[in-house]
């Protein structure tokens, strides 16, 4: 909101010394600040979560389990507030800012227990079915 209030300011101080391209510029970059700002989604779903940073930019979807880490971070003397996210075998980061930060990071670690829940099951599957063909070759070769 601080940007968007000093972007604001200085448009509207660039067209009160009549500089116009300057001016224009400068609303031009506070329309895209405020859509980014204001649109912004967070949708945890299926595995994945989507980020949606308004209608002016493409849609990111990032696999739960590809999430290492998430941090809350502040910057600008500790007026912005945001969560950090590690994700990836490059250790990639992106910030988020969701309203409740709270209710996103329960929902975030509810949902990566979900994964690494199916994941364990899906493996032990597989292991008792390969034990399960050991069984039988073993059965055959007596």
């Amino acid at each position: 909101m601080c940007g968007i209030l000093l972007f604001l300011l200085l448009a509207l101080y660039a067209f009160w010394i009549k500089n116009a391209i300057v001016g224009l510029i400068l609303a031009f970059l506070l329309i895209i600040l405020v859509e980014h700002t204001l649109h912004s989604e967070y949708i945890i779903t299926d595995g994945k979560l989507i980020i949606n940073n308004g209608k002016l930019s493409r849609a990111k979807s990032i696999d739960i389990n590809e999430i290492h880490d998430c941090k809350p971070m502040t910057s600008v003397f500790g007026l912005v507030h945001y969560l950090l996210l590690t994700y990836g075998p490059a250790n990639r980061v992106l910030s988020v800012q969701p309203q409740n930060e709270a209710a996103f990071v329960a929902t975030l670690q509810k949902e990566m227990r979900n994964a690494i829940r199916e994941d364990l099951q899906e493996t032990l599957q597989n292991y008792s079915e390969k034990k399960d063909e050991e069984g039988k070759e073993a059965c055959y070769a007596e």
